[in-house]
């Protein structure tokens, strides 16, 4: 079931009550999330009670909350399939030198395929929120998805000050949060199959903290409606693993528009970092 259908099934609502309007309103807003939410969530959201979204869901010829959420997942996203699941329904491919040309034509398609369709005004904002000097940005990705988030913190402490790396370990993170405040920025990159702690900070983050831009791979997620701008990267395959080449480039073109836009200040912080480098003898020289 797709939005439209949803829009379809509550305008034949004979007499929608007022808690109705307000859970179609919802749904409305945030349909591409909500196959991801749980139940309680979504109703303390909403304020409503189980129950009530129980009854709302039969009125509209639904046995309940979860035989809503499967019809509103598309059919292959309703189990997190895993890596070796989806490459044993591929061809695969034992010419290696054929191998890599296929790999490089498909990242050259990912890249293109994302410049194409990326949100403009969400990426606007994007680089608003993260070369505003005056906000302190936090920075997470689980899995994979930390290589680029680290990368990304590395590049980015030559630039900016007040920038903090995050992990999934979900222990460390009050010990990391414990200083961020109203008006700060998370920066979080999330991969389909979705880090649970990623989304559960990305959502803390919204509701308590502030602006929050998430970078992922697929357009239906559980964290789109807590997200200031989501950004989302074509990754489509060219063998085992899905591609993160376009995320990475973001990264790249973000932190190297940061310095564009410090001026004066990026030379003195390059030249604390150099002599941090030199005191511990990091290079080779």
């Amino acid at each position: 079931m797709d939005k439209t259908e949803f829009h379809q099934r509550t305008a034949d609502l004979p007499h929608p009550t007022a808690t109705d309007r307000r859970i179609i309103d919802y749904f409305d807003k945030h349909f591409l999330s909500i196959p991801y939410g749980k139940v309680v969530d979504i109703c303390a959201e909403i304020n409503v009670a189980k129950s009530t979204l129980g009854r709302f869901m039969i009125k509209i010829g639904f046995n309940g909350f979860q035989d809503f959420k499967k019809s509103a997942l598309p059919p292959d996203l309703r189990k997190n399939i895993s890596p070796l699941e989806r490459f044993a329904k591929k061809d695969t491919l034992t010419d290696g030198t054929r191998f890599i040309q296929r790999h490089f034509a498909q990242t050259t398609a990912n890249l293109n395929g994302t410049l194409e369709k990326i949100d403009q005004a969400a990426l606007e904002k994007t680089i608003g929120l993260i070369c505003d000097p005056d906000k302190k940005l936090y920075v997470i990705g689980s899995a994979t998805a930390h290589s680029l988030a680290e990368y990304f913190y590395l590049l980015g402490r030559y630039i900016k000050k007040d920038i903090v790396l995050l992990d999934a370990n979900i222990a460390n993170l009050p010990h990391k949060l414990v200083d961020s405040r109203q008006g700060d920025v998370l920066l979080a990159i999330s991969y389909y199959r979705f880090s649970s702690v990623t989304t559960r900070l990305i959502r803390w983050f919204y509701q308590h903290r502030g602006e929050t831009v998430v970078i992922t791979d697929r357009a239906v997620n559980p964290f789109s409606h807590f997200a200031t701008a989501l950004l989302v990267m074509e990754s489509q395959p060219s063998g085992l693993f899905n591609s993160r080449s376009s995320g990475f480039v973001l990264i790249e073109a973000l932190v190297n528009f940061m310095g564009e836009t410090m001026g004066k200040d990026l030379a003195n912080n390059f030249q604390v970092m150099e002599s941090l480098f030199d005191e511990f003898n990091v290079f080779n020289k």
